[in-house]
């Protein structure tokens, strides 16, 4: 079930959807009120020119106050939580389950920070993925929103890419997936412009990727290992492990291709 009505949500829906969160900001209640002052103050450095990626800051976060301290781990906990309660507990892209698993759940920068910095703390431009997806799409523009922009982009701008914050999942993409005890396969459908570009960019090569890993009995557990470390280890900074991580899910894909 959507948070929103219409095929696309209203600035009504929108202004009180980023209340609900701002008041649910920080899992201690307590912490609430001084998590909003900064996350606006990093909102704010974020757009000021010349434009900021503040994610960082916000990972290395450690705001000591008389009531304790507010970490950048907490605030993106909270997020998280919030988030996975709007997409139904799935990966904003794939649809696999993220609820109830050992797996990471990283926060995906729709538009990527590398080439978006104004927007790398902006309420709508954050989603939840799985760690397959976060990583398949990598510093991929999609669409052609200008990066010089200081304002994020409305609903309707979006219209030649799926935004998985403000487009409806199920008017765009279709999707079966099945699975046994050895084996599983996964297909994806677009249904308009913008799921069709979502299968194209990314979803087939997922969907490649998940039948090749969970098909290969040998394969599989190694990947349910690797993705419950990555659960374990997340927040920590494993430049090593990213590296291998990021080098094998590429030596996958190039043989799907």
């Amino acid at each position: 079930m959507s948070w929103f009505k219409g095929t696309h949500p209203s600035r009504i829906e929108m202004r009180r959807e980023l209340k609900l969160y701002l008041g649910v900001a920080h899992e201690t209640k307590k912490h609430v009120p001084r998590t909003q002052v900064l996350l606006r103050k990093l909102w704010t450095q974020a757009r000021s020119r010349p434009f900021v990626d503040v994610w960082p800051t916000l990972d290395a976060m450690a705001d000591v106050t008389a009531l304790g301290t507010i970490t950048g781990a907490s605030i993106k906990s909270a997020f998280r939580r919030r988030l996975l309660e709007l997409q139904g507990g799935r990966c904003c892209y794939c649809r696999r389950w993220l609820v109830s698993t050992a797996y990471a759940k990283p926060i995906e920068h729709i538009l990527p920070r590398h080439h978006y910095p104004q927007f790398s703390i902006e309420f709508w431009n954050l989603a939840v993925a799985c760690s397959d997806c976060n990583g398949a799409k990598t510093n991929d523009v999609w669409g052609a929103i200008s990066t010089a922009r200081r304002r994020y982009p409305s609903p309707r701008e979006f219209t030649d890419t799926f935004h998985p914050r403000l487009h409806r999942y199920d008017d765009h993409v279709r999707y079966v997936r099945l699975e046994t005890n050895v084996s599983a396969v996964v297909l994806f459908t677009g249904l308009t412009r913008q799921g069709q570009h979502l299968c194209s960019s990314l979803l087939h090569r997922i969907a490649a990727k998940e039948t090749l890993v969970e098909n290969n009995p040998a394969l599989a557990p190694a990947m349910d290992q690797i993705r419950n470390f990555e659960a374990k280890a997340e927040g920590m900074r494993l430049e090593r492990f990213d590296a291998f991580r990021k080098a094998l899910d590429q030596s996958v894909m190039r043989l799907l291709e």
